[in-house]
């Protein structure tokens, strides 16, 4: 593996550490607290030895110094072992005080730290986690709409790949500051001990460092499957939660479970590969480990009965405690290893959505508009979605002022036209001109902020009636909604519910009939007060008399607009300056409904299959 393979692999959890660069001084805390607490975890050795050494161990000497003396003849009494005994027992005495004066700071001591150390980490882990989450949302609506996810895509990014990458930053600021604070200490504490035995736990490295490196790479390609098949799950998901009247109109609810069970499944077996590896990762460590601790523990007996190498009890009963605190940390950093194979799929996948070319809403000379004044023209405008050709060679102009309608079969391009208007894309070859300027040199916000849409489907946030017609002009006053929306024709049934216009309107505006949420979005037009208008079939989804409804509110906001109206219907077409027809991606007709009911061709067989269906 090249040296730039390995830094491309590891960039993404270079950058996702990234994350917490801008809470620096907190992070900076955590390592220094962590430092203190795994220096005190391990200084807890060194107060065993002490006990050990010069408490137990001269305990001991003064028992049998005693003993020996009882045993002595009294005529002829030992001075200087009296004096010994006397000297080791003030000894032990001074000893042991301290040793409990110690244990009682660390006590005091280590609870304090690691409350500081916990509270600043879990700080930083969620910030971090609410900061990874806000550039998603902001990034994909920044995308273009070609290069947008799934649904369920972008779900699975939002919040389980944030959540697998936010567990990463969690062990590194959390355990691992511990971990590594306790076994850089106790590695220090265990040379100084004895570096003969330390020495001899060095053997254990070259098959941990094996057993990760194999596993690492198994648990990276597992886990890059189980995160894209979390996407297809949530994908699932999505579908059952908006296709829910389908399904239960169906009688499918049995089959969609049986969907959703197999998805949910293939998530579970491709999850167990990524468990199953690092099981096996985990355990094979323990077992070197455990193995070669030991062996050291044998061979340090050995060096204390044999007396070589300086050993005492307490200091052999010392390093057995080092190093038996370093499986807890060496333990963790494997975990830490097998978490960051894991956890670079996650990482790769929020990148790749952060890396991804944005929509460009300003390229640099462009200029902003603020009406259109002559019109808007495509000259010659060719444009494909990557597959078939949409539009080809297409000639339109839509004077400023007047209403102008596509008509055409479902996929001639209609709903592009509206779409290339507002700068959602732009032409492949070709061009757009607003006013004689080609569009590419025209800021995209400028034209979108003197547009407005009214959709088949309308679209209503999860608030109240209020701040949805607010919607395009938030900075506007009460009066003003309530005029937009009674030359909407909303405001009478507005007035007649509970709250008026406080009430929520329900997810996707459930809370009210599809005649009632057309109205309010065409309140929300009005309200902006757009120079240009797109209708995009606003009626083809409504009843009689909510069309008739709905129409008339269309009607109010049509005027002295420039209008580009999509519909099937002919009805709602017939007053428009001009109507064009549009059949394989070019204009075959123009012409008023008058004119173009006699001409022949496309729209009068529209006109006689919808106006005259008896002729």
């Amino acid at each position: 593996m090249t040296d730039s393979t390995r830094t491309t692999k590891r960039r993404p959890l270079l950058r996702l550490l990234g994350y917490a660069k801008p809470y620096a001084a907190l992070v900076g805390v955590t390592v220094v607290f962590s430092l203190f607490y795994g220096g005190g975890l391990t200084g807890r050795a060194f107060i065993f030895r002490a006990f050990v050494d010069k408490v137990a161990v001269d305990s001991a000497r003064v028992r049998s110094i005693s003993e020996a003396l009882k045993q002595a003849d009294p005529a002829q009494p030992d001075p200087a072992k009296e004096r010994h005994r006397h000297e080791l027992k003030e000894r032990v005495r001074k000893n042991f005080w301290t040793v409990i004066l110690e244990s009682v700071a660390l006590v005091l001591f280590m609870p304090l730290i690691r409350l500081v150390r916990d509270y600043t980490s879990e700080w930083v882990m969620t910030r971090v986690l609410v900061d990874m989450q806000r550039d998603l949302a902001a990034k994909t609506m920044r995308l273009p709409l070609g290069r947008q996810q799934t649904r369920g895509d972008s779900i699975a990014r939002l919040t389980n790949d944030t959540g697998v990458a936010n567990r990463l930053m969690s062990q590194v600021l959390g355990d691992t500051l511990e971990d590594a604070g306790v076994l850089v200490t106790a590695i220090a504490a265990a040379v100084y001990l004895s570096w003969q035995l330390s020495l001899a736990l060095v053997v254990a490295c070259p098959p941990v460092a094996l057993v990760l490196g194999v596993f690492g790479t198994r648990i990276r390609k597992a886990s890059r499957r189980r995160q894209q098949q979390v996407s297809e799950v949530m994908q699932r998901l999505v579908q059952l939660l908006l296709g829910t009247k389908v399904i239960k109109a169906f009688g499918a609810e049995d089959l969609e479970e049986r969907a959703f069970a197999d998805e949910l499944m293939r998530y579970f077996r491709r999850a167990l590969r990524v468990v199953r590896n690092r099981v096996y990762s985990r355990s094979l460590v323990e077992l070197v480990t455990q193995s070669a601790m030991m062996g050291v523990l044998v061979l340090g007996i050995w060096a204390v009965i044999s007396d070589v190498w300086g050993l005492t009890l307490g200091t052999l009963a010392a390093f057995a405690f080092v190093s038996g605190s370093m499986y807890r940390p060496l333990k963790a950093l494997t975990q830490l290893w097998n978490l960051t194979y894991d956890t670079q799929p996650s990482a790769e996948r929020i990148f790749e959505v952060l890396d991804a070319e944005e929509e460009i809403l300003e390229t640099p000379g462009s200029i902003s508009i603020t009406a259109v004044e002559q019109s808007i023209r495509f000259r010659d405008v060719v444009f494909d979605y990557g597959r078939e050709r949409v539009l080809r060679g297409l000639n339109l102009e839509i004077p400023a002022g007047k209403t102008v309608a596509l008509v055409g079969p479902t996929g001639s391009g209609k709903t592009t036209i509206a779409d290339l208007v507002l700068r959602f894309f732009d032409p492949e070859s070709g061009s757009l001109e607003f006013d004689g300027v080609d569009a590419r040199k025209i800021s995209s916000r400028s034209v979108r902020a003197i547009s407005a849409v009214v959709t088949q489907e309308p679209f209503l946030f999860d608030t109240s009636i209020l701040e949805n017609i607010r919607f395009g002009r938030p900075e506007a006053s009460r009066a003003e909604v309530e005029t937009a929306a009674q030359a909407a024709n909303a405001h009478e049934f507005i007035e007649k519910l509970p709250q008026g216009y406080d009430t929520p309107v329900g997810e996707l505006g459930s809370q009210l009939s599809g005649g009632q949420r057309q109205r309010i979005t065409v309140a929300r037009a009005i309200l902006r007060d757009p120079q240009i208008l797109i209708l995009d079939e606003p009626t083809s989804a409504l009843d009689a008399i909510s069309e008739q409804a709905v129409q008339g509110a269309i009607a109010n906001l049509m005027k002295d607009r420039t209008v580009l109206v999509i519909a099937h219907r002919l009805s709602t077409v017939q007053s428009a300056d001009q109507i064009a027809v549009l059949e394989d991606g070019v204009i075959s007709m123009t012409g008023t409904h008058e004119e173009l009911a006699t001409a022949g061709g496309l729209y009068q067989k529209l006109v006689q299959l919808q106006l005259n269906p008896g002729t």
